[in-house]
Parts: C-alpha cells; structure tokens; sequence
C-alpha cells in the first residue's frame, strides 16, 4: 500500500505539465482475452499533454470488461512518440509504459467468494487520429496489455477527444476574486467491486486548496454507507494535478492519496470486525464553476484496499471558494 502510494503521488508529480495543447478523449469498443479467446467490452478516458511535436505523455483509464473470474480495469501513464509525416490532419502514435490494474477475480474456481487483486502489466498503443481546422478530434486505438500475474488483453477502440489549453502556471488572473480555497459537499452512491456489485448510498465533505493552476491538495471525510459486505468512513488525504480551461470554468483532475478508515466487514450477512485500515484513493474529477464563487463537481473515487473490499464511490458535488 506504502509503494503504491508513492509512486501514485510521483506519477502526479511527473505529469504537471507548462501550458500548452492538451486533449481530453473518450473510446470505447471491445477486448479479446489473449488466454481464453474470450471476448467483452472495453472502454477508455484519456488525458494526453504534448511536450513537443515528436513527444507527448498521457493518463488513460481503462475498463476492459468483464471475462470469466476477471473483472478488470486500471490507470496507465504513457510516453508517445506522434508523427504527421502522411497527412498535416492525421497523427499517427504509438504509446508504451506502465498499467496499473485492478481486479476483481475468484479466490478458487469453484468459490462463490471474490478477490480484489492489484498488480502491474504493460501496456503498448497504437493510435491515428484525424483533426480538422476545429478543435475536435476522432481517435482509432489499439491497446495491447501484457501482465505476469493476470490475463493478457487485446483492445480496439473508437472515439472522440477535444484539444483544450491549460491555464498558465503564472497566468496574471489567477486565482481573482476565486480566492484558493474550497468547500465541497457530495452526495452519491458506492460500489463494491465484487461479482455482485452491492451498492450503498454515499456522501462526503472534502475541503481543497490551491498552490497554483492545476496544483492542489485536499482534506475529505467519506462515508460509504452499508452494504451486506461491509460498512465504512473515513478521511482520505489528496494531491491533485487538476488543470482547468475557459478562464477556469472547467476542470478535470487526478488526485492520490492515504484513505484511513474505520468500518466493519460482513461474512454470511453478519458483521464480522471492526477494521481500521489504511488504504490508497484514486480519484478522477471534474468540475464547472457556474458562479464566481459555486462550481459544480463530479468525482470518481477509487478505495485500493489490502483486504479484498474495493469500492467505487461516485460523488457528485456542489463546491463554494473563498
């Protein structure tokens, strides 16, 4: 969990970028498991930054559906290499790095029970996309995920991105009468990540600051509610990278971070132990501030635990910064 942390906070870190085109893309299509041909959905949302005309680096979450005893999905941060030497509208990519991957498998092949299990692959990308004079583009993907202790994949997928361009690390109007703190109150619902997807209903409150455009931390206290496999809250500590466009009133982020919670785990429908944890937490966000002072916000919170009890707790939000 300790590893897992730091290198989620120095893949943040790496990922900070100057001001320039970025783009934020969604793909979806199918996925073919390399061991047992069988085939699922696949989907993806990415966050590439250009470093220069030959090079870019990207932040992709990737869904790859559901396969027999594997329910997996993961983040991966990848270098490109980009190239328009056949068409001034197309661009032609090929991606490679690190994916880290959750997922959801049978302790035994013959067990009801569920495991979540984390672990590290590789990832390689193939990538043409076409852009016209407007600031839209339609994306072909192809990914191939290698993993020593889970299955390999295969996955084509089809979408659109949009080029945004970040605000400017010492853009003059920032943060304005904004001020760098906020206030967020959230409502939603969480989701365990076993075979049965048990839902609850969630809420949380989540206090943020603001060093500079795009870099923040955060403060939340989370409950998760109850669900026939556990119940639990906590607070979580984040570092985010969350740069924003249109004179700041959109925004997308990624924050990291320690989770320590308390709660209780159910076997049979019962409550088993009062557990104390500490876990790490993913988030993928977006917010649009409609006010001066309110913005609205959606957030995505990934709970990594070491004891087989994963949850999703999708939040949305209203945030006041003073």
């Amino acid at each position: 969990m300790r590893n897992w942390v730091k290198c989620s906070l120095a893949s943040v870190a790496f990922c900070v970028p100057c001001a320039q085109a970025d783009n934020l893309s969604v793909l979806a299509g199918g996925m073919k498991s390399a061991q047992s041909d069988q085939t699922s959905y696949a989907w993806t949302l990415s966050y590439m930054h250009d470093l220069n005309e030959d090079l870019a680096l990207s932040f992709s979450w990737l869904n790859e559906g559901h396969v027999d005893d594997h329910h997996r999905d993961g983040h991966t941060f990848q270098l490109w290499g980009k190239t328009k030497a056949l068409h001034p509208n197309v661009m032609l990519a090929a991606g490679l790095g690190p994916y880290r991957y959750f997922d959801t498998t049978r302790r035994t092949s013959e067990s009801r029970g569920y495991l979540n299990e984390h672990g590290w692959g590789g990832i390689f990308s193939l990538q043409a996309t076409w852009q016209g004079e407007s600031n839209w583009q339609y994306q072909l993907r192809f990914n191939h995920i290698e993993t020593p202790h889970s299955i390999d994949t295969n996955s084509i997928m089809l979408g659109m991105g949009y080029q945004l361009t970040p605000m400017a690390f010492d853009d003059i109007s920032w943060p304005g009468a904004r001020g760098r703190q906020e206030v967020v109150l959230y409502l939603g619902q969480t989701i365990v990540n076993s075979f049965g997807s048990e839902v609850a209903d969630a809420a949380a409150l989540e206090y943020r600051y603001a060093f500079a455009p795009g870099v923040k931390a955060s403060a939340e206290f989370i409950q998760e509610g109850e669900t026939n496999r556990l119940r639990r809250s906590g607070v979580a500590f984040q570092a985010w990278y969350e740069p924003s466009f249109f004179d700041d009133k959109f925004s997308v982020g990624l924050g990291v971070g320690p989770y320590f919670s308390l709660g209780k785990r159910y076997r049979n429908n019962r409550p088993d132990e009062e557990k104390k944890a500490v876990s790490g937490l993913i988030t993928l966000a977006t917010s649009y501030r409609f006010s001066d002072h309110w913005r609205a916000r959606v957030a995505w919170n990934r709970t990594v635990t070491s004891y087989d009890k994963d949850t999703d707790v999708i939040l949305l939000g209203l945030g006041y910064s003073f």
